[in-house]
């Protein structure tokens, strides 16, 4: 059957009442009741909802998007390690060469522990919130799906939760606290002192400073570029 205006947002509304939390689970059952209200040709709506209903159950849709999590978390470790290293390859070197210069031009006109902490806490803040547009733009938007977004639950994108350090990922926290505890300990004696202390910006702390807030950007890219590439499992 071909689905009118009114029975698009009906089906639309029946998905949103299977409170399912991740928006490419909700688009992937979404996509097995329209294609079987689609195909069928002799049967009412409603009949062909109840008997999809018996498989898609809510225990079922909420398993569904609980392992669809799960296999998203298990697979950004991995990803994240290839993006990594693809950042060393020939034709991208340019970027940690670039990202190297900027770093090491910081201690002429970084001259404390503040503002270098405030400018690690501004490129942390940016760079989440430049993932997250580009996630939600890069997810592909069928008119079908999203016809009635402004009426739907608000699902989110498990891909958004998905980068849970763990293995090979973990380095990109443990790179932040060796750079951030340091430059927070010398902010905090900063404010307490007459006379500002000027040893963390001077070798050879700051060869420490300048190699670990470049690792600590390269894997910045790395966990954007591995949440973008992750391979997202059909729904079945």
């Amino acid at each position: 059957m071909k689905l009118n205006e009114d029975q698009i947002k009906q089906l639309h509304f029946h998905i949103n009442a299977k409170q399912i939390p991740y928006t490419e689970v909700r688009d992937e059952v979404l996509d097995h009741y329209q294609t079987a209200l689609e195909n069928e040709t002799g049967r009412p709506m409603k009949e062909v909802l109840a008997e999809l209903d018996e498989t898609f159950t809510l225990q079922y849709c909420r398993e569904v998007a609980e392992s669809y999590l799960d296999s998203l978390k298990a697979e950004y470790p991995k990803m994240f390690k290839e993006k990594l290293f693809d950042l060393f390859r020939l034709e991208k070197i340019w970027i940690p060469i670039i990202l190297f210069a900027f770093v090491i031009s910081l201690p002429n006109w970084v001259k404390n522990g503040g503002m270098l902490m405030h400018l690690v806490n501004l490129i942390m803040l940016m760079g989440l919130v430049l993932e997250g547009l580009v996630i939600d733009q890069s997810y592909p938007k069928r008119k079908m799906k999203h016809h009635y977004r402004a009426v739907d639950d608000k699902t989110i994108l498990a891909q958004k939760k998905a980068a849970v350090p763990r293995g090979f990922a973990v380095l990109h926290i443990l790179i932040l606290i060796i750079v951030f505890v340091p430059v927070l300990v010398v902010h905090l004696l900063e404010l307490g002192e007459a006379v500002r202390p000027t040893f963390f910006f001077e070798p050879p702390y700051v060869y420490g400073t300048i190699m670990g807030l470049w690792l600590f950007f390269l894997m910045t890219l790395a966990r954007f570029n591995a949440q973008k590439a992750m391979v997202k499992p059909q729904i079945h």
